[in-house]
């Protein structure tokens, strides 16, 4: 390039010196058209940083030990007292308090019947008052700690009256002790039954289109269920007793027809 100076004589100007300071800014290698290659000093940027890795996935929630079906309140746990007494124990606590949740979170049942039961072991007498005060002593428990109304509880004991399983002397006769504890204590039990609740009908349009429902009509009403009645311990035994007395008697009344000669022919 030529620029006239002030003596007007051409000037020659090479701005590859000019270009090349312009290069040292930049990192890298940078190789022009038909030149040698120029080495820029500098570093270059660090790689970005890798995504952090997705969380865990969330461990799945454990089922639910309290479920309500029907006309009952299920519960896949046993609540468990101090030995012969109508005392809960504190592993059951959680048990409890779970309890007390369903119930409040279903306030359309307005009573439920909370039965105690028990084994057949030891004396009926016993054990129908054993089974009453647990039952009640979990009836206390959710209206103290579990903030349930009293009136929406009914507790009764029903002793060995309603078995689940047949655990009579008779049953466990030849079995270990294993085996006969097992039926024992599958007998020992404490069950919610829902008494009374309201069921709610409605009567519902549903548009062909949008697939959209609408309510037409809904109606609410009680159902009641009765409690059974509770059988005194001692009416319970001579009830017992008359049915062994029956079946011996027609034992041997089997014995005396087969004893008996055939009537001689005429």
């Amino acid at each position: 390039m030529q620029i006239l100076g002030a003596g007007k004589k051409p000037v020659t100007v090479v701005l590859l010196v000019s270009s090349a300071a312009l290069l040292v800014a930049c990192g890298g290698t940078t190789v022009f058209s038909g030149k040698a290659p120029v080495a820029v000093v500098g570093a270059l940027p660090p790689p970005p940083p890798p995504p952090p890795p997705p969380p865990p996935p969330k461990p799945p929630e454990p089922p639910p030990k309290v479920v309500v079906k029907d006309n009952k309140i299920e519960i896949t746990e046993k609540i468990q007292f101090e030995y012969n007494k109508a005392v809960i124990k504190p592993e059951s606590f959680a048990l409890m308090d779970e309890i007390g949740g369903v119930i409040k979170k279903n306030p359309h049942i307005k009573k439920i019947g909370i039965e105690g039961h028990a084994s057949s072991e030891g004396d009926a007498k016993h054990n129908l008052k054993l089974s009453d005060d647990r039952a009640k002593a979990v009836a206390t428990y959710l209206v103290e700690k579990g903030g349930i109304e009293k009136e929406r509880l009914d507790a009764k004991g029903f002793g060995s009256q309603r078995p689940i399983v047949d655990d009579s002397a008779k049953a466990v006769k030849g079995k270990s002790k294993e085996e006969a504890e097992d039926l024992h204590e599958k007998n020992r039990r404490v069950e919610f039954n829902i008494l009374e609740q309201d069921v709610t009908k409605k009567k519902v349009s549903v548009d062909a289109t949008t697939g959209k429902e609408t309510v037409l009509e809904e109606k609410t009403h009680a159902v009641k269920n009765e409690s059974p009645e509770v059988a005194p311990a001692d009416d319970k035994k001579k009830d017992d007793k008359k049915d062994d007395k029956k079946k011996e008697a027609a034992k041997d009344d089997k014995k005396d027809d087969k004893k008996a000669p055939p009537p001689k022919k005429k």
